[in-house]
């Protein structure tokens, strides 16, 4: 639905894993993107760093064995195998993550939606086959596609799919969920601070060995990687963006983005990006996409309603659109906007 990732976050200060400025880095391939993880030292020794980002990697496979759409085995892959079958018994964390979605769904009148998978097949934008599909053969995608389709049973743990033929993709939530699980395990193991990254969804929690926060750079939508319009310095929170320039394609000089509208079977437009802070990045993950969807106005509107969350959009004409923190920040214009 979202990304693989339609973020490009710079980390500063972030060195190899040798921690002569107080800080151990790992990075690992994972759920199908560089994943990468910084810690504060803070007293531990190398074994016990090593234990406990091998933990948090182990978190991260963990969430992409449950969840991937490229494992047949997942427990997402047999979900949407068994749509208008019979109910999947499934892993908590998978009813978990589902439950997230459907609240996102919920808060944003269905701009969010995981059952976008035959809309994202249709379009196969991010793949040499990206093309703009039939009328008809979106029309019969759409007619899958429907949030509340999604019938989760706690008490049973099991997830079925109503309808046949559709599909769950968590593409726009799972990494965020990754990350956030990631966290967890670190704070179990004793670190005092750090940073994981699954591509652009990152969580920040504690200070770096300075007792600084954590700086983060927010990709500029129009310029070359590593090009930021905005640093921030962050602890205790979560970061996503959600984008139009990592993967789309171009067709008769019209822009088409891999974020699907649910309610329109097209690629949404609008806007250049979005970036969200809040507290789970499994939230701040999810919010990107489903503001990019809503567009500008609303995308603002809502953003406006909810101060949990902290978001900065970057329009197609190029205009900066911020809340929380984000509104007294010099925000640098988009190189190319317009």
């Amino acid at each position: 639905m979202k990304k693989i990732l339609c973020l490009l976050v710079c980390l500063f200060a972030v060195c190899s894993c040798s921690g002569g400025n107080g800080l151990y880095t790992e990075t690992r391939v994972i759920m199908g993107t560089y994943v990468t993880i910084t810690l504060n030292r803070s007293g531990k020794t190398n074994d016990e760093l090593v234990k406990a980002s091998a933990d948090a990697f182990a978190r991260i496979t963990k969430v992409d064995d449950l969840m991937s759409t490229y494992k047949p085995m997942s427990n997402l892959s047999r979900i949407n195998a068994n749509s208008g079958i019979a109910p999947f018994p499934a892993d908590p964390e998978v009813i978990e993550n589902i439950q997230d979605a459907s609240y996102v769904s919920r808060l944003t009148g269905g701009a969010f939606d995981i059952t976008v998978g035959p809309l994202v097949k249709a379009w196969e934008i991010g793949s040499k086959g990206a093309h703009v599909p039939s009328p008809g053969t979106i029309k019969k995608a759409l007619a899958l596609v429907g949030w509340r389709n999604i019938v989760v049973d706690k008490k049973a743990g099991t997830v079925f799919l109503t309808k046949r033929g559709a599909s769950i993709d968590l593409g726009a939530i799972a990494k965020g969920y990754a990350s956030d699980r990631a966290a967890v395990a670190l704070l179990e193991d004793g670190i005092k601070g750090g940073i994981v990254a699954c591509a652009g969804d990152i969580k920040t929690f504690g200070v770096k060995p300075d007792g600084s926060a954590w700086t983060v750079g927010i990709q500029n939508p129009r310029g070359p990687e590593g090009d930021v319009i905005a640093k921030l310095p962050l602890t205790d929170t979560a970061i996503s963006t959600s984008g139009d320039y990592e993967r789309f394609f171009i067709k008769d000089g019209k822009h088409y983005c891999h974020i699907m509208d649910p309610h329109t079977g097209y690629p949404a437009s609008g806007l250049m990006s979005v970036t969200v802070l809040a507290k789970d990045s499994w939230l701040a993950d999810s919010m990107g996409t489903a503001l990019f969807v809503l567009g500008p106005k609303k995308a603002y509107a809502l953003a406006l309603k909810h101060p949990e969350l902290e978001v900065l959009m970057i329009t197609d004409s190029g205009k900066v659109l911020a809340t929380g923190r984000f509104r007294g920040m010099k925000i640098a214009p988009p190189a190319g906007a317009g």
